[in-house]
């Protein structure tokens, strides 16, 4: 192809890009639409042959991400089977009387126990169940509405940064492994925690709320180094040695579960035992302990929480949570289907090459532009903007990796750090949006509350990514 026509080809995909990105920030058309038609948009501009697009870009792309959304259904089963259970409530009860009426330790607790239940939990509907027992309990101690709406948020946000879920998407897309992206979100979510703690004390104006702030300064002062390690010495090889142990462990527990099962068919019990609370993290263990694939580690959990609330019901309650769970993640196993879609045409040899010369320029390689740019740059990621990886920052991912020397840590390094503030703020978020209207107020005051606060994790996560040398200081 003539450079001239690279040139051209290159303009008109991203004149359909922004194309997209203004339809979509004016919600004229969703990104479940938008993704799909920007690949075969390009790809038609781009002259890749017909039985190409067909066979490549929407029946390979189409599946692409398969592993990624497979995943994303099992962990919906877990989270509904969490809901019908009653196991979030009971959690969040618990910690509730446990919390006392310290204002302050109430809504620190609160955002760590809601970020505990999004670590599995996900969608509107677990955003509604917990909301409506989280939102009231801040209230009750004269919690600001807005406060305790920017907290709930902080927590959703926190919480998805170890949904192994979400895993999934950074592992299909970037092909990393799960110990690469332990080594960054720990301590990632140890900043953002000391920023929601700081958020508290501004926000409560109690200066007897310092102490609380200066113990988190100790906390991850002395802790920060040895949380920084995860990135030198990755999670699956610190563990190693342990794995045969904790397998062993794991396969005893289970065999003292269905024992606790049959006594409680037997006794008729109803409530939920105590065993039943750590159902929210048992996959996240079985992961980064004994190294279980993503698809398994749930299954166990699932497992783990029919045992231990185990009612005559339970299969029925079961097959109703294998139902709605799948249900209710549709919209983002379809979303999923665009975004392969789209990393399929961008990285076909007639887009990649006329938009390479483009993105080489744009897109910092080195520490300082990429703290600085990727810093300015963070509002994109707004509206499944370019800098969403849940957006058009999926071809944008695959445009970036494929032309430009960044590596796939300092890509998801990125991705997550500017991800805060789509998670946290975003107006268009369903979440945001229930929120807002529970409490009686609106989207933007809410996203003025939490903007600067998700802009300075961000930072702090592009710091982080250089200071575990992602990116090249020069």
């Amino acid at each position: 192809m003539p450079e001239s026509n690279h040139a051209l080809v290159g303009i008109a995909c991203l004149a359909v890009f922004a194309v997209m990105a203004m339809l979509m920030y004016s919600r004229r058309i969703s990104a479940l639409l938008a993704l799909p038609v920007m690949a075969i948009l390009m790809a038609i501009l781009s002259g890749i042959p017909e039985k190409e697009i067909l066979s490549d870009v929407i029946n390979q792309g189409a599946v692409k991400m398969h592993a990624a959304y497979t995943t994303t259904m099992f962990g919906a089963v877990l989270a509904d089977l969490m809901n019908k259970q009653g196991i979030a409530k009971s959690l969040i009860r618990w910690v509730a009387e446990f919390s006392g009426d310290n204002q302050f330790v109430l809504g620190l607790v609160m955002t760590l126990v809601t970020a505990l239940l999004f670590s599995t939990l996900g969608g509107l509907g677990a955003v509604i169940m917990v909301g409506t027992i989280v939102l009231p309990a801040l209230l009750s101690l004269s919690i600001s509405s807005v406060t305790a709406g920017a907290l709930f948020l902080f927590g959703i946000s926190l919480g998805g940064m170890f949904n192994i879920a979400g895993w999934a998407l950074y592992i299909d897309v970037l092909h990393l492994d799960p110990s690469s992206i332990i080594s960054f979100v720990v301590p990632f979510a140890a900043i953002i925690a000391l920023i929601v703690v700081t958020f508290l004390v501004v926000e409560l104006r109690n200066w007897r709320n310092l102490k609380y702030l200066a113990l988190a300064l100790a906390i991850e002062f002395f802790a920060f180094p040895i949380l920084s390690q995860r990135a030198a010495a990755p999670a699956a090889k610190a563990a190693t040695a342990a794995e045969p142990v904790a397998s062993s462990i794991v396969s005893a527990i289970f065999v003292g579960l269905i024992i606790l099962a049959v006594t409680r068919h037997i006794r008729k019990t109803e409530g939920i035992s105590g065993l039943a609370l750590f159902t929210p993290i048992t996959p996240l263990i079985l992961v980064l302990v004994c190294h279980w694939d993503f698809i398994p580690a749930f299954i166990a959990g699932i497992t783990y929480g029919v045992l231990t609330t185990w009612k005559r019901d339970s299969i029925t309650v079961l097959t109703r949570s294998i139902i709605d769970g799948i249900s209710s993640v549709i919209p983002a196993v379809v979303l999923m289907v665009g975004i392969g879609m789209l990393i399929t045409a961008v990285r076909h040899p007639n887009i990649a090459s006329a938009i390479e010369p483009i993105v080489k320029q744009v897109v910092p390689t080195t520490a300082i532009p990429y703290v600085i740019i990727f810093t300015l740059a963070a509002p994109l990621a707004l509206y499944r903007g370019p800098l969403s990886l849940w957006g058009m920052g999926s071809g944008l991912v695959a445009l970036i990796q494929k032309s430009t020397s960044l590596a796939s840590s300092a890509i998801m390094g990125m991705l997550m750090s500017v991800g805060q503030i789509q998670g946290i703020c975003d107006p268009t978020n369903t979440h945001n949006i229930w929120i807002a209207t529970y409490l009686g107020t609106d989207t933007q005051t809410l996203l003025k509350k939490t903007a600067p606060y998700a802009w300075l994790a961000t930072i702090a996560g592009l710091c982080l990514a250089v200071a575990f040398k992602f990116v090249p200081i020069s």
